[in-house]
C-alpha cells in the first residue's frame, strides 16, 4: 500500500520524467570532487535532549589540524543519499533531478553533494568544512521525528553549538541550503523568545522556503492545495522516517498531506510551525525567486521583510531555484558573504545592504539586474485599474456594472495595454466584489466560492507570453493569488496597501444576494512591459494553469459567480509601477 501511495504522488511528474526522457537523462551535471576533501560519514552528534544526530562532515586532507570556518545544512532527507556511497538510482545524481525539470539551466554539483544542500565540491577547496546533518527521526539519526517544528529547531543549534567546539573548527558557523534547508535555517535563526543562539551561528543563507506553511502553500486564503504535501511526503520524506509511522503520528498527528483534514482553520498547530521571523537578527543573504509563485516566493520574501538583522541582502530571479542557486555567479555570491562574515575579509558585503533586483521582459529575457537599497521598492507607485465591462481601465467607471461566469469551466477576463514603456516590481493586488447566486431557479444561493487569480503579461499582438514558474515549469503565468469567499476576513494587523493578509481562524459564509469584497495577494513579481504590451487579469473557478503535483482544492464550487464594479463597488487591480528616471 506504501508503494502505492508513492507511485500516485509521484505519477504526475513521473509519467512526464518518462515521456521527456528526463527520468534516464537527469538534468543536471555530476562532477568528481577535488581528492584533498576528506569525508567522514555518519559522524554522531550527541545533543542535551539525550539522542544522537548524524552528520556528514567534509574537511580539507592538506588543512591537517587547523581550524576552519563551517557550513552546515539540515533536513530530513538522509544525506547518504549521495552519488560518492552509490545510494542514488543508477549511480547518478539524487533521484529528484530525474523527476523534476530544471528551468532555465542544469544544475552542477559533486558527487558528495545530496538534494538541494551546499556543495563539498565547492566549499572545502574554498577554506570551509561542510556539516549535512540529519534531522530527529530521520535517517540514521535519533530522536523523535517532526516536520517544522521548534524541535526540529532545537536540535539544529545544539548540533551547531557542538560543531563550533570541535578542534577543526574555529567557532564560527554560516547555514545554507535549499527548501526545507532553508526553513530549517529559519527554525535554527528564529530563536523563541527566552532562549539564545549558539554563539558559533554567525549568519545565514536561506534560498527559497516557506516561511508560513498554512499560508504560503497548505491553505492559500483559504484555497487548500492537497497536491505538492502528497508528492513531497511520499518521495522525499516518508522513506527516509526511521521509527515506525505510529510514533510519527503521536506527535504531528496525520501525515502533511492530511493535516488540514485534523487543522482546517489557522490554529495553534500551525502558528507553531511559523518561526518568529522577526527573532532573526543574525546577517542574511536570503535567495528568492519570482518563479516559485506555487511554493516559495511568498514566504521567502516575508522573511526579509519581517526579520530583524541588521545586515541582510535579497538576491531575486526568475530561473530555476536549483539551477541559479549552483550557479557560477551564485555561488560566488554565496562565498563572499561566508567569506565576509566567517573570515572577516573586506568585501563588497561590508557596505550597506542591498537587494539585487532582476528585471525580466519575457522568460528568457533579463531586461535589467541593478541594485536597489529597499524591497518594497520605496519609490513604487502604486496604481489602481478599475475592472470595467471594457476591461481594466486607470477611471472607475460611472455606473455599476458586472460580469458573471458558471463555476463549469467559465472565467471573467480583463486587458489592458500600456502605452508607455513599464516597469512593475513589487506586489499586486485584487480587490474583487463578488456575489454567488443559484445556477438555476429554484436552486439554493451557494454559500462560498474558491477563485484564483492569474496576471498573464501579453505580447503586442495579444498572445500571453510565459515565464519560468515552480518544479521546473516554464509556462507560468507572471503571477498568481487565491481567495476563497469564506476565508475572506483579513489580519488587519499584519495587511498592508499592497499586501492583504488572511487571518485565517474564521468563517464567513455568504448570504443570498450577499455582495462581498474578496483581496487576492499576489506573489511579488518584477517585469518591464514595452510601449503596446499588455496585461490580461484572469478571476476563474478553477486551478487553469497549474503545474505538475500542485493541486488546488476548487472542487466544491457551483452556481453562477458575479464580479460587480463601479458605484459603491471598488473593484481594482493594484499595480506597482516604478518611475523611470536617474531619481529611482
Amino acid at each position: 500500500m506504501r508503494k502505492l501511495d508513492t507511485l500516485r504522488a509521484a505519477w504526475p511528474m513521473l509519467n512526464r520524467a518518462l515521456r521527456s526522457g528526463q527520468f534516464f537523462r537527469p538534468q543536471c551535471e555530476l562532477y568528481e570532487p577535488d581528492p584533498d576533501i576528506e569525508s567522514h560519514f555518519d559522524v554522531p552528534i550527541e545533543v542535551p535532549s539525550g539522542f544522537k544526530l548524524t552528520a556528514n562532515i567534509f574537511r580539507s586532507r592538506s588543512a591537517g589540524a587547523a581550524a576552519r570556518p563551517t557550513i552546515m545544512c539540515a533536513h530530513p532527507y538522509d544525506n547518504r543519499k549521495i552519488s560518492a556511497l552509490g545510494n542514488t538510482p543508477f549511480g547518478g545524481p539524487p533521484s529528484q533531478y530525474r523527476l523534476i525539470p530544471q528551468a532555465g539551466a542544469r544544475p552542477r554539483f559533486s558527487t558528495l553533494t545530496s538534494w538541494e544542500s551546499p556543495d563539498p565540491g565547492f566549499w572545502v577547496p574554498a577554506g570551509y568544512n561542510l556539516v549535512n546533518l540529519n534531522l530527529p527521526g530521520f535517517a540514521n539519526s535519533g530522536g523523535p521525528p517532526s516536520i517544522l517544528s521548534e524541535h526540529q529547531g532545537q536540535t539544529f543549534r545544539d548540533a551547531i553549538a557542538w560543531v563550533g567546539e570541535q578542534p577543526w573548527s574555529d567557532g564560527g558557523v554560516g547555514l545554507c541550503g535549499v527548501s526545507f534547508l532553508c526553513i530549517s535555517q529559519y527554525l535554527a535563526a528564529a530563536v523563541p523568545d527566552g532562549q539564545k543562539l549558539p554563539n558559533a551561528l554567525k549568519c545565514i543563507i536561506p534560498w527559497e522556503g516557506v516561511s508560513n506553511l498554512y499560508h504560503d502553500l497548505v491553505c492559500r486564503a483559504g484555497v487548500a492545495d492537497i497536491g505538492f504535501l502528497d508528492f513531497w511526503w511520499h518521495t522525499e520524506v516518508k522513506e527516509s522516517m526511521n521509527v515506525p509511522l505510529e510514533e510519527y503520528l503521536a506527535i504531528e498527528e496525520a501525515i502533511p498531506p492530511k493535516i488540514l483534514d485534523h487543522h482546517p482553520m489557522y490554529d495553534d498547530y500551525w502558528r507553531a510551525k511559523a518561526p518568529p521571523l522577526e527573532n532573526i537578527t543574525v546577517p542574511m543573504l536570503v535567495g528568492a525567486s519570482f518563479s516559485d509563485h506555487e511554493l516559495h516566493t511568498m514566504g521567502t520574501f516575508r522573511v526579509y521583510e519581517k526579520a530583524s538583522s541588521e545586515k541582510k541582502w535579497l538576491y531575486t530571479h526568475r530561473n530555476g531555484k536549483w539551477a541559479e542557486f549552483y550557479s557560477p555567479e551564485c555561488l560566488e555570491l554565496q562565498r563572499q558573504f561566508m567569506d565576509h562574515f566567517l573570515k572577516r575579509v573586506e568585501n563588497d558585503f561590508a557596505e550597506a545592504p542591498y537587494i539585487r533586483l532582476e528585471v525580466r521582459s519575457d522568460r528568457d529575457t533579463i531586461k535589467e539586474a541593478r541594485r536597489e537599497r529597499e524591497w518594497p521598492l520605496p519609490q513604487t507607485d502604486y496604481a489602481r485599474l478599475f475592472l470595467t465591462s471594457n476591461g481594466l481601465a486607470n477611471d472607475e467607471p460611472d455606473e455599476p456594472g458586472e460580469v458573471s461566469f458558471e463555476a463549469r469551466n467559465a472565467q471573467a477576463r480583463f486587458e489592458m495595454v500600456f502605452d508607455e514603456d513599464t516597469e512593475l516590481s513589487g506586489y499586486m493586488m485584487l480587490k474583487v466584489w463578488v456575489e454567488v447566486r443559484s445556477a438555476a431557479a429554484g436552486l439554493p444561493s451557494p454559500e462560498d466560492v474558491a477563485l484564483c487569480g492569474y496576471v498573464d503579461k501579453l505580447d503586442k499582438t495579444g498572445a500571453p507570453m510565459r515565464f519560468n514558474g515552480s518544479v521546473g515549469s516554464e509556462e507560468d503565468v507572471l503571477t498568481r493569488g487565491y481567495c476563497r469567499a469564506s476565508r475572506r476576513a483579513l489580519d488587519l494587523n499584519a495587511s498592508k496597501l499592497w499586501l492583504p493578509v488572511p487571518a485565517g481562524d474564521s468563517h464567513l459564509p455568504l448570504k443570498p444576494g450577499e455582495v462581498a469584497p474578496l483581496h487576492f495577494a499576489f506573489c511579488p513579481s518584477s517585469t518591464f512591459f514595452y510601449a503596446g504590451e499588455g496585461l490580461r487579469l484572469t478571476v476563474s473557478p478553477r486551478d487553469t494553469v497549474h503545474a505538475p503535483i500542485f493541486q488546488k482544492v476548487t472542487s466544491d464550487n457551483k452556481g453562477l459567480y458575479v464580479l460587480h464594479f463601479g458605484g459603491a463597488y471598488d473593484s481594482y487591480l493594484l499595480l506597482p509601477r516604478i518611475p523611470s528616471g536617474p531619481d529611482t
